[in-house]
């Protein structure tokens, strides 16, 4: 099962409008293993003392008729083991036991069985839904004495009637006890009323604690009638879009869905309406902000008692980060083609030349030949490097060999090669003596991916000063430049994989894995790594390290 499919699985599983749960099909063990948001809600048993158990010692009988239903639903599990096929139980009843003062309650169970198999058939799990149906029990048991108190108020009619041939005094009886009946009768009518009365309000209560649960979702939700007309928003909605009420009945999605996705938005929708199945599709929505992201819509019909869809609930989640790594990853990819392509054309080119003059190789030529087939080599070689440092990131297969060194030693070793080159001047500063203990390859590695950035990124800058310090247990390394400076909304993202700061005014060249690599180094060692930079006054990119013991 994809990532997709694992999400819509799950918000399918705890948007169920009856407590589900799914137990391990072990026999006789029953093995609880998920409950969907429903049944913790309804639970007097916290979660934490469900998941994992065996379902009949979570759940155990506490006087002979408990333990018969219990029976019967352990027997109606085994049957769906038993025949891979679903099993719905005949209605069980439970006398919950006195407590706290209180009288002990009825309450009537409806539950399903179905077995739930893997791609090969095998059956792993059983998905019990759990419906209480007490209300409509009791109201069945309260329609039936209704009837027999009629029935009997009908006998005593009859009974008047007869007695009604026989005297006039026995006529007056009758007459008094008619008024009688009367009276318990609008007795009974006005008891009617009250329940009616109470149910009503008891519905009223169950809707909003069924907005509430909307309202507790972390993505945008709406339910719609079969119109189909938006019912309800939950808060998320006004949240995200800074609409308001009024605003949401007058524009309402037309003002929030990319205009480019509208017409798809409208099409798609009304098919899956149409279809009276669950769906889903992509779309652009508007935040309040004034930025569109991309949000997945899910749309799932509700069915009443008689299986009608009388109700539709729809989710949106934000999917914009996922859409951004999938771009990320197409870029990387690209990027990666053409950056390994460049140096393994110019090498190709190197062997090719060097290949014609091997019977009589130019002095001058052979030498620029080789050493340009060494330069294309080792930026490919580095380029593997990177992407083999960030497998072995991602698998935690790095080991660090830390060693005490003078971190200032480390510094201006990883300076000598810029300063041989002396286009630019590199000076080191602060506490020289700070003692640290780490893995010095690794430092030097992170030391000298910052300071080449600086040397490319910052070319006319004449100084790259680089600054140690103390910092109570920690030392901090700075690495300064005075070069253009980045802009502050690209900041957040210098570190993350495959992140590379373009610009109109030069390319730099590689696969935007150098500082990923190195924020990995410096978290594996207990420190942390950011950059400050404002345009036009220069970059100062630093880490932390712990000092030695």
């Amino acid at each position: 099962m994809d990532t997709t499919e694992s999400q819509m699985f799950k918000a399918l599983f705890h948007q169920s409008a009856s407590p589900v749960s799914v137990v391990k099909a072990n026999a006789p063990h029953f093995t609880v293993v998920a409950v969907n948001n429903l049944y913790k809600s309804t639970s007097q048993v916290p979660v934490e003392d469900i998941i994992g158990k065996p379902a009949f010692e979570v759940y155990k009988p506490w006087d002979a008729a408990s333990a018969e239903q219990f029976l019967r639903l352990r027997r109606g599990m085994e049957d769906a083991v038993a025949k891979h096929e679903a099993v719905e139980l005949p209605i069980l009843m439970f006398d919950a036991p006195a407590a706290d003062g209180k009288p002990s309650e009825r309450s009537w169970w409806q539950i399903t069985i179905a077995p739930i198999t893997d791609s090969s058939g095998q059956l792993q799990f059983l998905k019990c839904i759990t419906l209480n149906v007490s209300e409509r029990e009791r109201v069945k048991l309260e329609i039936q004495a209704a009837r027999e108190k009629e029935h009997q108020l009908n006998e005593e009619m009859q009974a008047i009637n007869e007695e009604l041939a026989s005297t006039n005094e026995e006529l007056m009886t009758t007459i008094e006890e008619l008024r009688v009946s009367q009276e318990k009768l609008a007795q009974l009518n006005n008891e009617l009323e009250e329940r009616v009365t109470a149910r009503t309000a008891q519905l009223a209560a169950s809707e909003r604690r069924y907005r509430n649960m909307l309202n507790a979702l972390p993505q945008i939700a709406w339910t719609t009638n079969t119109k189909p007309e938006v019912t309800f928003y939950n808060e998320r909605w006004y949240e995200y879009t800074g609409l308001s009420v009024q605003q949401t009945q007058l524009l309402g999605w037309r003002e929030v869905i990319h205009p480019d996705d509208w017409q798809n938005c409208v099409d798609t929708y009304r098919t899956i309406i149409n279809s009276n199945l669950p769906g889903e599709f992509e779309v652009r929505e508007k935040g309040a902000d004034g930025i569109y992201r991309w949000h997945l819509l899910r749309i799932q019909p509700v069915r009443n008692e008689f299986g009608i869809n009388d109700l539709w609930i729809g989710t949106a989640t934000d999917i914009d980060e996922i859409k951004r790594l999938q771009q990320q990853k197409d870029d990387f990819i690209s990027i990666a083609s053409h950056e390994l392509k460049t140096p393994i054309t110019s090498l190709k080119a190197s062997l090719q030349l060097m290949d014609k003059m091997k019977d009589d190789p130019s002095k001058t030529m052979m030498p620029k030949l080789i050493l340009q087939s060494r330069k294309s080599i080792q930026r490919v070689s580095t380029l593997i490097e990177d992407l083999l440092n960030v497998s072995r990131l991602q698998q935690t297969q790095i080991t660090l060999n830390k060693t005490n060194f003078i971190l200032s030693q480390l510094l201006s070793a990883c300076a000598n090669p810029i300063a041989i080159l002396g286009k630019q001047k590199v000076n080191i500063t602060g506490d020289v003596e700070l003692e640290i203990c780490a893995d010095e390859h690794r430092i030097d590695q992170v030391v000298t991916n910052l300071v080449n950035n600086a040397v490319k990124y910052a070319p006319d800058s004449e100084c790259i000063t680089l600054h140690i310090e103390q910092c109570d247990s920690m030392v901090k390394v700075s690495v300064i430049d005075k070069g253009p400076g980045i802009p502050p909304d690209k900041i957040p993202h210098l570190f993350n994989r495959y992140y590379r700061v373009e610009s109109s005014s030069y390319h730099i060249s590689g696969l935007g894995l150098g500082l990923y690599i190195s924020a990995e180094i410096i978290k594996q060692h207990g420190g942390e790594i950011g950059a400050d930079s404002k345009p036009g006054q220069g970059s100062t990119f630093w880490f932390t390290l712990p000092l030695c013991d």
